[in-house]
């Protein structure tokens, strides 16, 4: 595909360079040491976005969600096909997307990240293509999905994810594997990441780890698998427990590598440890009043936001954190 066809003619050339850069050309981001944050012991209500809020801001049914480096939220409403950009304090800051039959308009977006530009990314399965914007929402380019990668990205539950180092990946629930993105949006490796194949039944959603390897979500199994950082599996963790059994609608870990469950069936949030241990158990509701988060996104200022699409609400949860190590 030509860059004309790739990109608005009006776009600088600067602004070119970095989407045509999608993803393996960035620039790896510098990785400065953190101070260690203590662990995670509870998760404390902050602010709720109801539905009247959420239909005044066009995403009265959220259903993903994604921080940016600053603490930014952004909020994707798949079925008014539109995303809107909330300040830390809840503030709109911008609106994308939306009805229509431009470059910068949605068909069927199922997916978004942040890239390691702070770039907005969206995976539209109706158009399939990864559309792009900078941070101040101006349209910077379509690209489609590779023809092999096409097939996995049209599938329902195909999710874009960008590891510690701001590459993209594809969760590829056909061939059960997670699948690196070079710049054309086609497969950056040729054999398999995830490893041993029957090691996985099936894959859901996926985190990276800020030190390295990724969880998994096997949704047949029953399961959280944890992989290295060059693929091979490490350990499993079961989903049943004296509770019941946790259905996750997706993943994501912390800067300390604490994972965050979304438990759609158990109206909770459930945080591992690193190694795999349940720490806390959130509820967030129960028969009488059913909450259940169907998407949840982690903040760098120790924000959980945590959405419930039916309901029409988005809470935002402040991580309560013990002594540092």
């Amino acid at each position: 595909m030509s860059g004309s066809k790739f990109l608005r003619s009006t776009v600088a050339a600067s602004i070119a360079s970095a989407i045509l850069a999608l993803p393996s050309a960035w620039t790896a981001p510098s990785i400065t040491p953190e101070e260690t944050a203590g662990p995670p012991l509870a998760l404390r209500t902050e602010r709720v976005l109801d539905r009247e809020t959420l239909d005044a801001l066009g995403v009265p049914r959220p259903s993903r969600l994604k921080y940016d480096a600053s603490g930014n939220l952004y909020v994707l409403d798949a079925v008014s096909r539109r995303v809107v950009k909330l300040d830390p304090r809840g503030a709109p800051l911008l609106d994308l997307g939306g009805y229509g039959d431009d470059e910068a308009s949605f068909s069927i977006p199922c997916d978004l990240v942040v890239d390691a530009r702070q770039s907005l990314l969206v995976l539209d399965r109706g158009k399939n293509a990864v559309i792009a914007f900078d941070g101040s929402g101006r349209f910077l380019g379509s690209r489609s999905m590779a023809a092999d990668v096409a097939t996995e990205a049209f599938a329902p539950s195909a999710r874009l994810v960008v590891d510690l180092f701001g590459s993209l990946w594809l969760v590829a629930p056909r061939s059960r594997d997670l699948v690196p993105l070079d710049e054309r949006l086609s497969r950056a490796r040729g054999s398999r990441f995830l490893a041993p194949e029957e090691s996985l039944r099936a894959i859901a959603s996926a985190a990276f780890l800020p030190g390295g390897g990724v969880w998994i979500h096997d949704p047949d199994a029953g399961a959280l698998r944890r992989f290295g950082a060059n693929g091979g599996l490490l350990g499993t963790v079961s989903l049943r427990d004296s509770t019941g059994f946790a259905v996750p609608s997706e993943l994501a870990t912390d800067a300390g590598g604490f994972l965050y469950v979304p438990d759609i069936e158990g109206q909770r949030i459930l945080v591992y440890d690193p190694d795999g241990e349940l720490r806390i158990t959130r509820a967030l509701g129960g028969p009488s009043a059913s909450w259940r988060p169907a998407a949840l996104a982690i903040s760098r200022l120790d924000r959980v936001a945590i959405a419930d699409p039916a309901r029409g609400e988005i809470q935002i949860l402040a991580i309560e954190r013990g002594r540092a190590p």
